[in-house]
């Protein structure tokens, strides 16, 4: 959050610090702090290094600056996946801004990394304590972690499917955003599977067809 500096009373501008932009769990890091300006009257949000690419707007400081952010974080994300050559003139002014105030490599090393797994519950002592993946990895689990309110009442051995939030550098599980309850996969008995080759019967058994005419 800014810190925002009381102006001289005869003022018509609101100062104020940035030293970080943050919309929800998404966090952008800055190379430095920088100063803000909002203009009583007027509207604007203006930002150093930013302005005038970008420039919020409200009735006070508080929505101007939210504008702002929402501006700044909606551009970062439709460009940040884009490739040089997808890009239009003002995508890459804007890139340009975006990138020197923003530093891209601790933001990618900030932002977890979503993945969608299965599993089990490998134990359950009253409550899940612990998932083993498809892979053999296991995860220890604690439940205020989990975005699951009926993942407290899964027993041992509930086969599960889960979109789990990780550390991009150490893969280590930060959150498990959602998880589903799955059916355990069953086997086909023995004389099923002979049954149903028997079935299908072999190449041997099919009839010969000439190709020539």
């Amino acid at each position: 959050m800014p810190v925002f500096k009381k102006p001289p009373a005869d003022s018509d501008v609101i100062r104020s610090t940035i030293d970080e932009i943050r919309v929800g769990h998404v966090s952008y890091p800055l190379r430095r702090s920088l100063q803000a300006t909002y203009i009583l009257g007027q509207g604007d949000f203006l930002v150093d290094g930013f302005s005038p690419a970008f420039i919020g707007h409200g009735e006070t400081q508080g929505e101007a600056h939210l504008d702002w952010t929402n501006a700044v974080h909606a551009a970062f994300q439709e460009l940040l996946h884009k490739r040089p050559f997808e890009m239009t003139d003002q995508d890459r002014r804007k890139w340009n801004v975006l990138s020197e105030q923003i530093d891209i490599t601790a933001y990618r090393n900030r932002m977890p990394i979503s993945v969608r797994q299965f599993g089990h519950v490998s134990k359950a002592r009253p409550y899940p304590q612990e998932i083993t993946w498809e892979d053999g990895s296991r995860d220890k689990v604690q439940l205020d972690i989990v975005g699951s309110p009926d993942f407290v009442t899964y027993k041992p051995g509930q086969p599960l499917e889960a979109v789990v939030e990780r550390d991009p550098l150490t893969f280590q599980m930060l959150r498990i955003v959602h998880v589903e309850r799955r059916r355990r996969p069953s086997r086909l008995l023995a004389e099923q599977e002979r049954a149903i080759l028997e079935t299908i019967g072999s190449a041997s058994q099919l009839e010969e067809i000439s190709w020539d005419y």
